[in-house]
């Protein structure tokens, strides 16, 4: 085949393999997604296809661990401040819940990783007079990372010292093996680890000396049902780390 042919059909074959309408397309999304193609194509013409993956694929995880921390919230949960984000149809609101004096609730609504460790202990700073318990409801909490962990220890030397106690719920299956594997289970005790927030609130009363209160015939389960089958599962009174 004459190279000047064979040079023909490699710039064909480059031209159907580029899908420069998908380049494009690309352009017009957020500039740090933008930002990211920029680099690993500028990489791979200038310098190596191997060097731009690894940049690429480094720049893309940051900016997915940024989107993650942004996203992730830490809710203050006050009886003047009933959680003023949670959906009306939220069978498990707060707002439909007694919270007796001595109380405080915060929930987590997102991935628990480093890049949302600095948003909960900001959180955490608001609280002015150290509470008799303080409920950390973890429902919307997937994932649990190592600085996740150790800002939960942080919160547990801090109960410690103030004379609180602190008590876990809605914990699903990879933060409850997490605490489970680190001692941190151990540390804050099995009796207040709980699936749902009415147990928990429940296990307030109790240290308060109050009756317990029934739970809303609207609750619904808070934890993913796979949790029973974890090791870390096995530990806990399957009653209270699942709500039926």
């Amino acid at each position: 085949i004459p190279m000047a042919t064979l040079a023909g059909i490699l710039m064909v074959v480059a031209y159907n393999m580029s899908e420069w309408h998908l380049f494009v397309k690309l352009f017009k999304g957020p500039k740090s997604d933008v930002l990211v193609l920029l680099n690993t194509f500028l990489l791979t013409v200038f310098i190596d296809l191997t060097v731009a993956i690894q940049v690429g694929v480094l720049l893309a995880a940051l900016l997915f661990m940024r989107r993650m921390a942004e996203v992730t919230q830490v809710g203050y949960i006050t009886r003047t401040l009933l959680a003023e984000e949670e959906e009306e149809e939220d069978p498990n609101a707060i707002r439909s819940r007694y919270v007796p004096d001595g109380v405080e609730v915060f929930e987590i609504n997102g991935p628990f990783f480093f890049g949302a460790a600095d948003k909960f202990k900001d959180a955490l700073n608001q609280i002015e007079k150290p509470p008799r318990v303080l409920i950390l409801r973890m429902r919307k909490v997937l994932s649990l990372d190592a600085t996740g962990l150790m800002a939960l220890e942080d919160v547990l030397a801090r109960t410690r010292r103030d004379g609180t106690l602190l008590v876990l719920s809605g914990v699903h299956a990879q933060p409850l093996v997490v605490m489970q594997r680190s001692g941190f289970l151990d540390r804050v005790g099995e009796e207040n680890v709980f699936g749902n927030i009415d147990d928990a609130l429940n296990r307030a009363c109790e240290v308060l000396g109050l009756p317990p209160r029934e739970r809303p015939p609207q609750a619904r389960p808070e934890v993913r049902r796979e949790m029973e089958d974890t090791p870390a599962a096995a530990s806990i009174d399957p009653s209270s780390a699942h709500a039926s």
